[in-house]
C-alpha cells in the first residue's frame, strides 16, 4: 500500500490539540495520529440496518436493586455473546458489560431495548470487524 500526501488545513488551536493528543498517546507524528483516528472512525461507522459482521460492547450502569429486562438471543441467529461481566462498583451501583458479535442489524436490534431501559445508563459501541481487520492488516 502506497502513501498519498495531501494538505489539510486546520485552525491553530485544533493543530495544537492534535499535537497534544499525538504526544499523550505516543504517536510518532501527526500523520500517524490522523491515520489512527481515521481508521477508528471508519471501523465505528456501522449502519444499524447493515448485514456486515460487527463486534460490540453493551455497557449498562444501573442500581443494584433494578431487575434488568431479559434479552433472549434466539430471535437473532447471528448474535453471539462472547463475554458477560457484572461488577458491583459501589454498594448500590452495578455495571454490566456484554461483548457481542453478529450482523450489525441484529446486534443493534437486540441491544437497543437493553440500553434504553428506564433507570439504566446504557451504551452500545460497535465496530465493523471486516473493516477493522482490513485497516489493521493494510497499515496497522
Amino acid at each position: 500500500m502506497s502513501l498519498v500526501r495531501f494538505g489539510v488545513s486546520m485552525e491553530e488551536e485544533l493543530v495544537a490539540l492534535l499535537d497534544e493528543l499525538a504526544q499523550r498517546e505516543q504517536y510518532a507524528n501527526r500523520s500517524e495520529a490522523l491515520r489512527s483516528l481515521v481508521r477508528a472512525r471508519l471501523a465505528e461507522d456501522t449502519d444499524p440496518e447493515d448485514e456486515r459482521p460487527v463486534a460490540g460492547i453493551v455497557s449498562l450502569l444501573y442500581p443494584y436493586d433494578r431487575k434488568l429486562a431479559r434479552a433472549p438471543i434466539a430471535p437473532y441467529p447471528s448474535l453471539r455473546i462472547s463475554a458477560n461481566l457484572q461488577l458491583h462498583l459501589q454498594e448500590s451501583i452495578c455495571l454490566k458489560v456484554l461483548v457481542v458479535q453478529g450482523k450489525s442489524s441484529e446486534v443493534h436490534r437486540w441491544a437497543q431495548p437493553l440500553v434504553a431501559q428506564k433507570g439504566v445508563v446504557g451504551n452500545l459501541s460497535v465496530v465493523a470487524t471486516e473493516d477493522l481487520y482490513t485497516s489493521l492488516v493494510s497499515g496497522g
